[in-house]
């Protein structure tokens, strides 16, 4: 807990000194293709954090808006993944959703590549599913169980990415960093 929260804390300690840089550098800037006036969304399939069998990969969307006077860009992300697995006698099952707030800053290095360091702030919603059939043995056996448990909690997360945009407003994406669901993600990049 005490290295995550170290790492926010640098996160935003960059992110908090590229805001209040005076001279407009390459790290003080959008990339040449988002000229500040953008809605840039990200559509992508991600590696999960579980160690289990992925029923659903982890699936994830986002929208930025990056109109600002500074390359940093507001908005909100959302993202589902779910597993199934059986162990032994018994089958667990469950379903992540994460949402909530992301902010990112951008760094202005190439024509059409926007590099970015970024924050999720949210809510993660986790329900599971758990199935042990009837066992029946010479002492009469044991009756089936069926559980459901639902947890939530409030999830922070950090990335690093890069969008590469092929055509004025299409491109391609790839994030590194936790999500609430992931811990990469790849996928379809789009700008409006």
């Amino acid at each position: 807990m005490a290295k995550k929260s170290l790492l926010v804390l640098v996160l935003a300690a960059i992110v908090a000194g590229g805001a209040f840089a005076q001279e407009a550098k390459w790290y003080n800037s959008y990339a040449p293709g988002i000229d500040g006036s953008n809605l840039l969304v990200n559509v992508g399939i991600g590696f999960g954090i579980l160690p289990y069998k992925m029923s659903l990969p982890p699936i994830s969307a986002s929208i930025e808006y990056a109109g600002l006077k500074i390359p940093l860009s507001i908005g909100g992300y959302f993202g589902i993944a779910g597993y199934d697995e059986d162990v032994g006698f018994t089958n667990y099952s469950a379903t992540m959703t994460g949402f909530g707030a992301r902010a990112a800053w951008h760094f202005g290095l190439l024509e059409n590549l926007d590099t970015y360091v970024g924050l999720n702030l949210g809510w993660m919603i986790y329900s599971q599913k758990v199935h042990t059939p009837e066992i029946k043995n010479s002492y009469g056996g044991t009756p089936a169980i069926d559980t459901e448990n639902d947890l939530s909690a409030f999830f922070y997360g950090f990335n690093i990415g890069a969008r590469y945009f092929f055509t004025k407003n299409i491109g391609v994406y790839v994030e590194l960093g936790y999500s609430a669901i992931s811990v990469a993600s790849a996928g379809l990049s789009l700008k409006f």
